[in-house]
């Protein structure tokens, strides 16, 4: 649901926390998990791990079936970085002051507020005094929940009731620079309403049909933008815009992407598909090498492709025994295999690769490094090992650009796409990332991307049945491709 309202350019969302028995913070409406879950009882009486093993999305949809209730950090990690987030407090002073540590210690307070009465208010700010409220006590849509709210200086008030709301109230309101809620309206008329009576922020169900009401009245969507909780020394954390989600239809990026002035190339574990630059199909060419039935992430250079291929498991099982790595040069006009260097025993476990113009670097999953060849004739040697730190993981997709190199990262403790300087020299000192830019995951593990032809400081993000675009922030010289 969060993904969703995301999408479609929410500006604000709602979400209810509440604890477990054992003090975990938990997103829950209801005080039971009845109606919800495939549970039952007080969300109180039931331990962190036991809500977890409960099936949250089948009472909504089918499609949901399995999803899990998530904790309060883990809502916060996928969230954006300009979108308001609604806290409502399901509990008393000790669930406001665990709350309000979470959002100072996951770096959320320019944009969050706790919807709560003056009590769990007061304990809020005891944990820090910036922290924003929404007035809850005594709510209703009357002059007097108007007046207290002001008097209590309340970043937020949530008007409730009725089909309308008085203008001079929202007025007065505008003038001690609180910002307004109304919960809730779901026809168009009543919205319309609203937003000509100085309403700001209506909560609403009916989210992608309300979108297109205020879209009439020039009320703007919401652009993701992002930014990276890690750090790390001398690591900068430069913002990153999600532009634009694109549906690719019956065929799929589920390993990488590698992008030209004319075609779009993505792969599957066994297919490299060919798109026109506005990601219209054209054509797919299944790549079978004896020996190997997987492809990893690809590259674009000088009229061809480049990819790796490894023996990876079949109908779920895996004989490390059949494990074997292998290279492949790829003629991009017709997709058809002109070139293959095998790369066993020095590569184990291949993915993903790129060809700066001179050196091959194969990415190794099983030793975390990123191994760099370089041609003597027809053939190649490994001539060092790109060593990142072990809490990235393994790397997901790979670019050169003149003297940095970018990985994309998922599945460690250090996640999304970084960029490094390339040394001089390789050697078996670690070499730490300068920059990183985080990239959500709205449909799946991060993958693949490329750079975009002309846009130096955008790329396109492999999602399996969908590519996402970005603008790395930060990213202003152009690509030596």
């Amino acid at each position: 649901a969060f993904h969703e309202a995301i999408r479609l350019g929410a500006q604000m969302i709602e979400f209810d926390v509440a604890l477990s028995k054992d003090g975990q913070l938990v997103l829950m409406h209801d005080a039971t998990i009845d109606r919800t879950t495939d549970g039952k009882g007080p969300v109180s009486q039931a331990n962190l791990k036991d809500l977890k093993a409960l099936d949250a999305g089948s009472w909504k949809d089918g499609r949901f079936k399995g999803e899990r209730i998530p904790t309060l950090d883990e809502a916060l990690a996928v969230m954006p970085d300009n979108i308001w987030l609604n806290i409502h407090l399901k509990g008393d002073a000790e669930l406001a002051e665990k709350v309000a540590r979470s959002v100072v210690a996951n770096d959320r307070l320019h944009q969050s507020f706790l919807a709560c009465g003056a009590a769990a208010a007061r304990a809020a700010k005891t944990v820090d005094s910036r922290i924003r409220i929404c007035n809850m006590e005594r709510q209703g849509n009357s002059t007097q929940y108007v007046n207290e709210t002001i008097e209590m200086k309340a970043d937020f008030i949530q008007l409730f009731g009725g089909v309308s709301v008085d203008p001079t109230q929202t007025k007065l309101l505008q003038q001690h620079g609180t910002h307004i809620n109304y919960c809730c309206v779901d026809e168009s008329e009543n919205l319309n309403q609203l937003f000509a009576a100085g309403v700001e922020f209506p909560l609403v169900d009916r989210l992608e049909a309300m979108l297109k009401v205020a879209d009439e009245s020039n009320i703007p969507r919401l652009k993701p933008i992002y930014r990276s909780r890690l750090n790390g020394p001398n690591l900068a954390t430069p913002q990153s815009v999600l532009l634009e989600r694109h549906p690719l239809g019956k065929w799929s990026a589920d390993q990488g992407i590698a992008l030209t002035d004319e075609h779009y190339f993505a792969c599957s574990a066994g297919s490299i598909f060919r798109f026109d630059n506005k990601w219209n199909p054209i054509e797919e060419k299944p790549i079978r090498i004896e020996g190997v039935n997987h492809l990893g992430a690809i590259d674009y250079q000088d009229g061809f492709l480049w990819a790796g291929l490894l023996h990876g498991p079949e109908k779920g099982k895996h004989d490390p025994k059949l494990n074997r790595s292998i290279v492949s040069k790829i003629r991009a006009s017709d997709l058809s295999v002109v070139k293959t260097w095998e790369v066993t025993p020095e590569i184990n476990w291949i993915d993903p690769v790129c060809f700066d113009g001179e050196s091959l670097w194969v990415g190794d999953l099983s030793d975390l490094g990123i191994h760099r060849y370089r041609f003597d004739g027809d053939e190649i040697k490994r001539d060092g090992v790109f060593r990142y730190p072990r809490e990235m993981h393994f790397s997901q997709g790979l670019r050169i650009v003149g003297r940095k190199l970018y990985s994309i990262h998922t599945f460690g403790s250090m996640d999304g796409l970084f960029e490094f300087d390339l040394p001089d020299k390789l050697t078996d000192d670690l070499q730490q990332p300068k920059r990183v830019w985080h990239i959500a995951e709205p449909v799946s593990h991060l993958e693949g991307f490329d750079f975009i032809p002309g846009h130096p400081n955008q790329i396109w993000h492999a999602q399996g049945r969908e590519v996402n675009r970005y603008e790395l922030i930060g990213i202003e010289n152009p690509l030596s491709r």
